[in-house]
């Protein structure tokens, strides 16, 4: 009989190839001082999509000091990133990181809100990571929709919003009611949302994926 181990996340790291000295180093500073960072089976599941699906051109939302960024292009190293962040500190952490990684003349960094991005700017895009503010995320689907290519993905991270959608204690109510409810209004609007096709899936903090299939 087959048991499943007790710790999964440590059994698949034994075999799974080390990670770049760089990008050791960027987890590294966002344990330390406490800098959002994408879990690591989200970043495989990035590596596995970008290389997968090869994409030319990626708006990433919320690219924090550049972890999930690196994540994206181990799977497509020839794919260009427009990388938004409002953190002016973080974005000054991208540029070193970027430097010592060699990816830095794929990466555009932009400082400022999404928001603003969508309404000063043109193009489309073959995949969005949108892992930003989550009060934002509803506001954003149709900006979303509008920049991806036909056919294009949206990957939108933390859709358990650190689990908090399954339940708050009394602590926890008058803080983060309003994100719970954030998030679960996005999550129905994409799954009702006639553009794109939505799968959700219940690993890492839980993830969305949806493929623009209208115009």
């Amino acid at each position: 009989m087959n048991v499943m181990p007790s710790n999964a996340e440590d059994y698949v790291q034994r075999y799974q190839s080390p990670l770049p000295p760089y990008m050791e180093k960027i987890k590294s500073y966002g344990l330390s001082h406490k800098v959002p960072i994408v879990r690591d089976d989200m970043g495989q599941m990035l590596r596995l999509f970008c290389r997968m699906l090869k994409p030319q051109k990626i708006l990433e939302i919320g690219c924090g000091i550049s972890y999930s960024t690196h994540w994206m292009l181990l799977g497509a190293e020839e794919s260009e990133i427009t990388a938004l962040d409002y953190n002016y500190d973080r974005l000054n952490c991208c540029v070193d990181y970027l430097n010592q990684s060699g990816f830095s003349k794929q990466v555009k960094l932009v400082q400022g809100w999404a928001e603003d991005f969508f309404k000063d700017n043109h193009g489309q895009y073959d995949l969005i990571f949108q892992d930003s503010t989550k009060k934002n995320y509803v506001e954003m689907i149709g900006d979303c929709y509008r920049f991806l290519k036909p056919g294009g993905w949206l990957v939108a991270d933390n859709i358990f919003f650190n689990g908090k959608v399954f339940g708050l204690s009394k602590d926890q109510e008058r803080k983060y009611s309003r994100g719970v409810e954030t998030i679960n209004d996005f999550n129905l609007k994409m799954s009702e949302h006639p553009g794109f096709q939505t799968d959700y899936f219940p690993f890492s903090d839980g993830i969305l994926v949806a493929q623009k299939v209208a115009n």
